[in-house]
Parts: structure tokens; sequence; C-alpha cells
């Protein structure tokens, strides 16, 4: 179900609400099955502020929130990790990394088709120097993105923030990135599950090589 839900995020950056009603309802499902631990209750009240929370002030769209707090119903924790907070963690830093390294190739070509870049803003060194990692110039085939300037007293400025609400862009300006975050909870949830596995099973390998021995 979560990866269906990746799925629409990546293709339409909008998921259906059912979703989360589904992923919500088979985790309460559970729960009346099998009672959850305290860790497990700890996790979910720690997904659901990191959630609401970052819902209210606007740094995770609605559906991001509900992607986290229906994750932290439904795996609450693994091996003791708390899920929530882990994945956010991991998405935050995937977002980050894959943010700048987009911004930077992209301006960086800007710069060399065109021998300059933001030159039509009215900013200093110091914004130019982090706009260069933080926005580009939206390309013709790009759907997913937030305009990055605005117009303050007939001089054009960057706008870092955005509203993860906010309609996307259709013009073309300088842009931020609307990142696939629930693609990136999967990611990150696929890749420390494999990372603990794969631990576990190499001290499994290595106490068995030390008893033969």
């Amino acid at each position: 179900m979560f990866a269906v839900a990746a799925f629409f995020d990546v293709k339409e950056r909008k998921i259906q609400d059912i979703i989360w009603l589904v992923c919500g309802g088979t985790g309460a499902i559970l729960y009346t099955v099998e009672l959850p631990d305290a860790i497990d209750i700890v996790s979910m009240v720690v997904g659901v502020t990191l959630a609401s929370t970052f819902w209210f002030f606007r740094l995770y769209a609605g559906a991001d929130a509900l992607a986290l707090i229906s994750l932290s119903v439904i795996f609450p924790t693994y091996h003791d990790f708390i899920i929530p907070l882990s994945m956010v963690v991991i998405a935050t830093t995937i977002s980050v990394i894959y943010g700048i390294v987009y911004n930077v190739a992209a301006n960086s070509r800007t710069l060399l088709l065109d021998n300059k870049i933001f030159e039509e803003f009215d900013e200093p060194l110091y914004r130019r120097i982090a706009a260069f990692f933080l926005i580009h110039k939206r390309s013709k085939s790009e759907q997913f993105a937030f305009p990055a300037e605005r117009i303050v007293s007939g001089r054009k400025k960057f706008r870092f923030r955005y509203d993860p609400d906010d309609e996307f862009s259709k013009d073309d300006v300088y842009v931020s990135l609307a990142m696939p975050l629930t693609l990136f909870f999967l990611i990150g949830l696929v890749g420390l599950i494999i990372t603990i596995i794969s631990l576990d099973l190499s001290f499994s390998v290595c106490l068995q090589n030390c008893d033969l021995s």
C-alpha cells in the first residue's frame, strides 16, 4: 500500500486520502488482535507529533504528514528503531542531497549556456550563492516545482520558502523542487530494514565462525 502511495507521489505529487484511510484502518484492525507495546505507542506519538508539527509550520504537505502518520500506525518500530523518527531523518537527508545535486547541475548548465545567472535579481552575493544550491530555472518538461521568485517594490527577489500545498508553477521562472517525500520514506524504510537484516546475518555468521574456530 505504501508503494502505491509512493507511485502516485512520483507520478502526480498527489495521493488520494483513501490510501491513508486504508493504511490507518489496517493498523487499527491489527491492534484489536494484538495490543501495541509501550515502545510502539511512544513511536506512534512521536510520529503523529512530528507530522502535525511539520504540517503546521508548512514544512510538509498534507499528504506527506498523512504518510508519516500512517507509517507510524502500521509500522511504528523495527528492532527497537523508532520508525517515524528514522524516516524523517533519512527522508530529509535524501531530499537535501537530491535537491542540492539537482539544482547545482541545472544552474551549472544555465551558466554554461547563458554565461550568466541570476542577473535579473536584485539580491546580495550571499543570497545568489545560496540560490545556486536551492533553486533553478524551470525546464519545459518539469511539472512539479514551486515558484521561487517574487516582485517586491518593483524588484525581483528570491523566494526560498514555499507552502508545500501551493499550486505548481507552469511558467518559465526560477523554481524550487517539489520533493516526493513518500517515495523517500519508502526508500528509507526498505533501506533501513535491509541494513538491519544484513547486519544481523553478518553478526550471526561471525558468531558461527568464532564458534567453529
